[in-house]
């Protein structure tokens, strides 16, 4: 209302490679920079990662959120419903919740990049994915576990690596 303060909000400043440090679904490193509960409202959370040369993400779809990347180093291959999209440095790709998609480095040197999800939660999952890995024997977990994870954060993670033409929206 006008002639209303609001509340101040917490100013967040965080250096490189501050934040929480996990390990992402495919190990490489994923630097939460702010959860949803950092952010007034809870309106998004914000990640950082590395992302090592290889098969990348495994294709997955998020039910109740929208993610985008922006590309900060290197070159990632975002893939949409089948569609590849080259993106490097600079680059901008929104994912809107129901598409699946997947992501991979097809460079010889790490990428970098940003990831924004509305609204926030997702962050959650790395974290929980990290304590797994840690508490299994091998340091990894089987694909049934990360599916089974990714359904209680509203995501839908396939087991294939092929991303054919497919779009999906919650039931």
């Amino acid at each position: 209302m006008e002639g209303e303060k609001s509340a101040p909000r917490d100013v967040i400043v965080l250096g490189p490679g501050e934040g929480t440090v996990v390990a992402g679904s495919g190990g490489t490193p994923v630097v939460i920079k702010v959860h949803g509960d950092d952010v007034a409202g809870g309106g998004y959370s914000f990640m950082e990662m590395d992302v090592a040369p290889g098969p990348g993400a495994r294709p997955h779809i998020h039910h109740e959120a929208d993610e985008a990347f922006y590309v900060v180093d290197g070159e990632l291959t975002v893939v949409l419903d089948g569609t590849s999209i080259v993106a490097p440095a600079g680059s901008f790709v929104l994912v809107p919740r129901g598409l699946r998609h997947t992501f991979r480095n097809q460079g010889t040197r790490p990428a970098k990049a940003v990831f924004i999800l509305s609204p926030p939660g997702f962050e959650r999952f790395f974290e929980e994915l990290a304590a797994l890995r840690q508490a299994a024997p091998s340091g990894q977990v089987d694909f049934a576990t990360m599916r089974d994870l990714g359904q209680r954060f509203a995501t839908e993670f396939f087991e294939s690596w092929a991303l054919t033409a497919r779009r999906s929206r919650p039931a």
